[in-house]
């Protein structure tokens, strides 16, 4: 939205660019931003190269790949549609006034290097803050 919105009021131009990548592809298109990227797509004058990282590719990413880029790839890492096995997952349920306490406490037990997601920038500056 916010790209498409400095693009249309012409702050600046993809003249120049000649890669687009673009994560978590398919909840873009799942929350309806497919016509952003069309759009974005628009403002490209020469050709890009484009790729779309996915951790999963449902039929709608598939289809908006194939009708969106020319002659698409598909690149497997692991096994398709599965977690990688080297991975181990696991699921805390924590009330959110708690999450920061323990999340340090997480911290403290498990040794580098950690990668830490969260939900949005609020978020981030919330723990940047904390840690």
């Amino acid at each position: 939205g916010r790209l498409n919105d400095m693009l249309n009021k012409k702050r600046f131009t993809l003249v120049q660019c000649r890669y687009l990548c673009l994560d978590e592809a398919d909840r873009m298109v799942d929350l309806g931003f497919e016509e952003e990227i069309r759009n974005t797509f628009d403002h490209f004058r020469h050709q890009r190269q484009t790729l779309l990282f996915s951790a999963t590719m449902p039929r709608k990413i598939q289809d908006f790949a194939k009708t969106a880029l020319v002659d698409p790839v598909v690149v497997n890492v692991g096994r398709a549609g599965a977690a990688n096995l080297d991975v181990v997952q696991e699921v805390e349920y924590v009330k959110q006034e708690a999450k920061l306490v323990y999340l340090l406490q997480c911290l403290q037990k498990t040794p580098p290097p950690v990668i830490i997601f969260c939900e949005n920038k609020a978020d981030v500056d919330d723990v940047h803050e904390y840690l």
